[in-house]
């Protein structure tokens, strides 16, 4: 009796173990991070919306950077022979005070952000793989480790493109 007792719990924990395995692996995938339609991406030159000037061209070549880096897609210099095309525009830039000194009313630590909205298109088909995505980078910066705004705008102008990126990688 004990025996047959001590078989039945073995063989439900068993089960119960094998279930919950299953299910907790459930959310992961063994394919491709990114669309694997897609061989080429042409990236146009992002706009700014901003009085801020020259950031859309650091913008441009930082996402074509992490694309040759990171993804399998080649970069395409002519519109008319890509698959896609990736563009957007710079829609916001800031720099916010985050702390201050108190008794000289100095900021101590200050922050660049960059709002960017970009669009992922397929050329051949008209699909949209990325519609108006919404992505912000932002950098922390200060007077008193002699940073500035240009360098922390650069950072979170990298920060945005490496956003970009993720939001082109396939949906779980």
């Amino acid at each position: 009796m004990l025996k047959t007792t001590f078989k039945y719990i073995a063989a439900f924990c068993c089960l119960a173990g094998f279930l919950i395995g299953i299910g907790g692996c459930s959310g992961y995938s063994q394919g491709w991070l990114f669309p694997e339609e897609v061989e080429t991406v042409y990236v146009e030159m992002f706009d700014s919306r901003d009085f801020r000037r020259d950031y859309e061209y650091t913008l441009t070549e930082a996402v074509c950077k992490q694309i040759e880096v990171q993804t399998p897609y080649k970069l395409i210099a002519d519109k008319n022979r890509a698959q896609t095309m990736l563009y957007g525009y710079i829609s916001y830039m800031s720099d916010e005070i985050l702390d201050m000194e108190r008794y000289s009313g100095r900021p101590i630590e200050q922050e660049a952000a960059v709002r960017v909205v970009f669009s992922w298109k397929d050329m051949t088909t008209g699909r949209m793989y990325a519609d108006n995505v919404e992505v912000i980078g932002a950098c922390s910066y200060s007077d008193f480790e002699n940073q500035d705004y240009s360098y922390a705008a650069q950072v979170a102008v990298n920060d945005a493109a490496k956003k970009i990126l993720q939001s082109m990688q396939t949906k779980w």
